[in-house]
This record gives C-alpha cells, sequence and structure tokens, in this order.
C-alpha cells in the first residue's frame, strides 16, 4: 500500500511539474509579446513627441505670421489718408498719339 501512495504522490508531483512548465512557457510567451507591444508603444510616443515639437514649432510660426499681418494692417489703418491716396490712385491717362 505505501508503494501505491509513494507512485501515487510521484505522479501527481510530475503532473504539477508538467503543468507548471506548460504555464512557465505560457507566461514567457506572453512576456515575449508585452515586450514587443512595449517596444512598438515607445516607438509611437517618441514619434507623437517629434510631431508635437513640430507643431508647436509650426503654431509658433503661423503666430508670428499673424501677428505681422496684423500689425502691417494696423499701420496701414493708421496712417493719413493722404499717404494713401497717391498709391491708390489710377494712373493718369496717355496722350492721343503717343505709343
Amino acid at each position: 500500500m505505501r508503494l501505491a501512495e509513494a507512485e501515487s504522490a510521484l505522479e501527481a508531483v510530475a503532473q504539477e511539474r508538467a503543468e507548471t512548465a506548460q504555464l512557465n512557457q505560457v507566461l514567457e510567451e506572453e512576456l515575449g509579446r508585452a515586450a514587443a507591444v512595449r517596444h512598438s508603444l515607445v516607438e509611437h510616443n517618441a514619434q507623437l513627441v517629434t510631431r508635437q515639437r513640430e507643431m508647436t514649432a509650426l503654431r509658433e510660426e503661423l503666430e508670428d505670421v499673424w501677428y505681422q499681418a496684423a500689425l502691417s494692417r494696423a499701420r496701414r489703418r493708421s496712417q493719413p489718408p493722404s499717404a494713401q491716396e497717391p498709391s491708390q490712385a489710377p494712373a493718369p491717362p496717355m496722350p492721343a498719339g503717343s505709343p
């Protein structure tokens, strides 16, 4: 009877070891997939950071352009009307006999 109990216990231990080995393999595979996903996310994050920097630079350039345009409009509006007339007046007509 003791031999049967020992063999049964040995089989149970062998079964547990097999299950443990199988679980370890599954966990290793999952760990590999998680590492690949993490690497992909790190790369994607780096791309997003780069895009964010580019967008910030573009926004600053646009702000400069908008500011310069607004400043130019304000300068044109603040000029006296007599200073604007010569540039807006039509050219005098050419005499009838000239080429």
